[in-house]
């Protein structure tokens, strides 16, 4: 995973925590659901990421836990967005999309080569040509 709950309670609060994971216990936030939304926060970002890195990711970008916690907090949002919260994930996955057609770096060294192989023929090059097919 690229952020741990520490990292959400970091940047959200205890308190933001508290209300979008509630747990049976007083002042302590339902971990299993946010280390859930963690996770899938980290899947998401990996269908970007692996299209042009190797992963896992060795020496991860520190950005991209602010990217994970971005996911995230829009995950245990549910249907209640609010609309600072969609826009912060919109811009996350929008950011995702510039590391795949190269438009930003992560700055690290391990991304794919991706080899394609080109041909050229002309007319000169056919097998088939009327002169060669005469009598059959």
């Amino acid at each position: 995973m690229y952020a741990q709950a520490t990292d959400m309670v970091t940047r959200f609060g205890q308190e933001e925590l508290e209300q979008l994971a509630p747990s049976d216990t007083a002042e302590s936030f339902d971990q299993d659901k946010v280390d859930s939304a963690l996770s899938d926060a980290s899947a998401e970002m990996n269908t970007y990421l692996g299209s042009v890195y190797s992963l896992p990711l060795t020496d991860p970008n520190p950005y991209l836990k602010t990217i994970c916690c971005d996911i995230t907090r829009f995950r245990l949002w549910d249907d209640a967005v609010s609309e600072e919260v969609r826009k912060r994930y919109e811009d996350a996955v929008a950011w995702l999309k510039k590391v795949v057609k190269g438009d930003v770096s992560l700055g690290i060294e391990n991304q794919e080569e991706s080899f394609y192989a080109t041909t050229s023929r002309s007319s000169l090059d056919r097998e088939f040509t009327r002169s060669k097919l005469d009598g059959f």
